[in-house]
């Protein structure tokens, strides 16, 4: 018998897979414009220059590097960037027809672009753009040896590149940020429903069920990657041309508290379980109330009912009434009140987002004045000593020479097949572990590729329209998975070398396909060792550059939320600083994960510890927003003013130590505060007025994650060697 949820469990997985169909749009842009473009300049060379079939490759190239070397911040920007790829990529060819006799001035050309390549990057990613383009174009023409007779083709095919490009990127899909970032949040919410189901079988079910828990967990990490993809779409794109009258900040609001919420309701349904709070029928029957609302309550829908919305707000105030009625049970209904209340707290907060979204909404649909505000933040970073741009560019210049040479005494025929592995796989790659990871996928793509692309090519061989189908499906392939894995990339641009070799050469052998791994393997290599050994950054160093980055985030927004008691201005963007510390918790891990590949490496170096408690930290610190009250207090009287400051400055200062330790700046023993008085101070309050004008319990609710933040920086700067000490 078909399990109709479980087909529907894999409907939705399969429509919330790519987030906005941001994958989707970009491979169908970059196919539609090398399509366009190859088949254009094929349409041009037929008619009027039979034999000159190179150029439609070029033109193809140029509208696929048009599109995904610009990024640009802005539209405008973007678009003239694009445009002047056709000057850079012109410029490039004509140099390259005019060395074509001239090998090594040739070889110096090309080596001087891979330097500026990397040198500018520090003056924005435009130079890098032009650059970029200008490499391969001089790369192209340099390989073809292009004469200048032949120039005006190919000026040609680089024009009809761009201009498809442009078409593509800035036309036909020119309202696209709106429309990833509407899909975005629908992929948002079937992946936030998705998990809403499987959590009211959890419910329902008083039995631990470990498969179903391991599901939940996977899913609610994927939901987090949505978040911040989609959190991350609203600084370009306005959500007000997408929902009239929506502020960006309120949809991060939203973003923020829902995805809190389920990161909240996973282990609390688990802990209430084992605490046999949901063989409670009154508790279990409300909570699956609250959760069942939720799931219906999407305030974005075209077609939303408002009375899901006045569902999902009367679960909640009943939910909060049925704290009050076991307020007073006894030690065991304690055990497990404070998870409930913590789950009301931040559906409370959902539905809050959610009122707002729809009375914006509503309100500017009725007056049909549509205002948008969009914020926009950026972080300046200095470092000491040489710039990383150029230490890279330097790293280039060896890489680049070193593969010339190889490339003439191993592979003469195609001798810069080593130069363009190199430069690919030092491309992105800031510390060594990135750069040993990409050079290994990059080789198994190419070998995997090489084999299933040479047997592909020999038995399409000969049948041109059957060959220019797979070719462009395998540009399809490789841009929808580039996202997902560089291998897996690499693995379809292979096949479409095979591919095009067959067309060109009338044939591929395997003496040529074993060419072209060993040279990707040689030059994998030479990236590799060239970024250990000239100017290493090691990973444990690019992990620990990380790391600052986070705790200097986190101490700023420890002070907004502690400012609060001061009645400093309202908590409006502490959500937005919440998901960004999110963001940065992602970047150590990804900095962190070429450790993995070595067993043990992560325990010895210590980043193990690190994550693990930096993991807790991020947890506690959203938690601070979402499950506490977000208004000023303004009646907290001075002395509790006071021991809050005292406690902001100790952890401030606590962050700073553990600053110095992870970046080993540290010249002497260091020492962290406990903080240990403080809290018991605050929580007696011996002072009967402080305790009339504010709620006491809720005082101690709203500092709970504030004590728990310093517990673990104080654990872990003693790791580190640090000593603790006490007021």
């Amino acid at each position: 018998m078909i399990n109709l949820n479980i087909i529907r469990h894999w409907i939705d997985r399969i429509l919330a897979s790519d987030p906005g169909l941001t994958r989707l749009q970009k491979a169908i842009t970059v196919t539609l414009s090398v399509i366009s473009s190859v088949l254009t300049m094929l349409l041009l060379v037929s008619i009027f220059a039979k034999g000159q079939m190179t150029v439609a490759i070029l033109a193809g190239i140029v509208g696929l590097m048009g599109i995904m070397v610009v990024n640009d911040d802005s539209t405008k920007e973007q678009k003239v960037t694009t445009l002047l790829l056709t000057l850079s990529s012109g410029l490039a060819i004509t140099l390259g027809s005019v060395l074509s006799s001239l090998s090594h001035i040739a070889d110096v050309a090309l080596i001087t672009v891979i330097f500026l390549a990397f040198y500018l990057q520090r003056f924005g990613s435009r130079y890098f753009s032009l650059c970029m383009i200008g490499f391969i174009s001089l790369y192209f023409s340099t390989l073809l040896h292009v004469k200048p007779a032949q120039l005006p083709w190919f000026l040609i095919a680089v024009a009809v590149g761009v201009v498809y490009a442009f078409l593509f990127n800035f036309i036909i899909f020119k309202e696209r940020s709106d429309m990833i970032l509407k899909r975005s949040m629908a992929s948002y919410h079937i992946q936030t429903n998705l998990i809403f189901r499987i959590m009211i079988e959890a419910i329902e079910d008083l039995k631990r069920n470990r498969l179903r828990q391991a599901t939940l967990k996977r899913n609610v990490v994927k939901l987090n990657e949505y978040a911040r993809m989609t959190s991350g779409q609203l600084g370009p794109t306005d959500p007000g041309k997408v929902w009239p009258g929506i502020q960006t900040q309120q949809l991060r609001l939203y973003l923020f508290d829902s995805q809190m919420l389920i990161e909240t309701l996973s282990p609390a349904v688990r802990r209430l379980k084992v605490l046999h709070a949901l063989e409670n029928s009154e508790v279990r029957e409300t909570l699956l109330q609250v959760v069942k609302a939720l799931r219906d309550a999407d305030v974005l829908q075209e077609d939303y009912e408002a009375s899901h919305l006045k569902e999902a707000e009367d679960a909640v105030q009943a939910l909060k009434q049925k704290l009050d009625q076991f307020n007073n049970k006894d030690e065991s209904v304690r055990a497990w009140l404070f998870l409930i209340r913590r789950i009301e707290s931040i559906a409370s907060h959902v539905v809050d987002s959610a009122h707002r979204l729809k009375v914006t909404r509503k309100e500017t649909l009725e007056k049909d004045n549509v205002k948008s505000l969009e914020e926009e933040t950026s972080h300046d970073t200095q470092t000491n000593g040489m710039e990383v741009s150029t230490k890279r560019a330097l790293q280039a210049i060896l890489a680049g020479t070193m593969s010339i040479v190889l490339g003439y005494l191993l592979s003469p025929s195609h001798q810069y097949w080593i130069l363009l592995s190199a430069f690919v796989v030092l491309l992105g790659t800031e510390s060594v572990g990135r750069t040993f990871v990409k050079a290994f996928q990059r080789f198994a793509g190419t070998l995997l590729g090489a084999v299933v692309g040479f047997f592909l090519a020999h038995a399409v061989s000969g049948r041109i329209d059957l060959e220019i189908s797979i070719l462009f499906f395998c540009v399809f392939m490789a841009f929808y998975l580039f996202p997902i894995s560089y291998a897996l990339m690499i693995f379809w641009i292979t096949m479409v070398l095979a591919i095009m070799y067959d067309i060109l050469l009338g044939g591929i052998s395997e003496q040529l396909l074993f060419a072209r791994v060993l040279d990707t393997l040689i030059g994998a290599a030479i990236g590799f060792l060239v970024s250990a050994l000239v100017f290493p950054k090691r990973t444990k160093d690019k992990v620990a550059d990380t790391i600052e980055d986070f705790l200097f985030d986190l101490k700023a927004y420890l002070k907004d939320y502690l400012g609060r008691f001061a009645g400093a201005q309202p908590l409006t963007n502490l959500a937005d600083k919440a998901l960004d510390l999110d963001v940065l918790l992602q970047q150590v891990r990804d900095e962190a994960r070429p450790l993995h590949n070595t067993p043990g490496t992560l325990g010895r170096s210590g980043i193990e510890r690190r994550l693990t408690v930096l993991t807790a930290v991020n947890y506690y610190a959203k938690h601070l927003t979402a499950s506490t009250n977000r208004g000023i207090i303004r009646d907290a009287d001075e002395s509790l003013r006071q021991t809050l400051h005292h406690v902001q400055s100790r952890i401030e200062d606590n962050l700073n130590v553990l600053c110095r330790l992870i970046s080993g700046k540290s010249g002497h023993q260091e020492s962290v505060w406990e903080l240990e008085k403080e809290r018991e101070r605050i929580e007696r309050l011996p002072d009967k007025r402080s305790l009339n004008v504010l709620n006491h319990d809720k005082l101690i609710y709203d500092l709970y994650y504030v004590w728990r933040i310093n517990q673990a920086v104080v654990s872990l700067a003693k790791d580190m060697g640090a000593r603790s000490k006490r007021q």
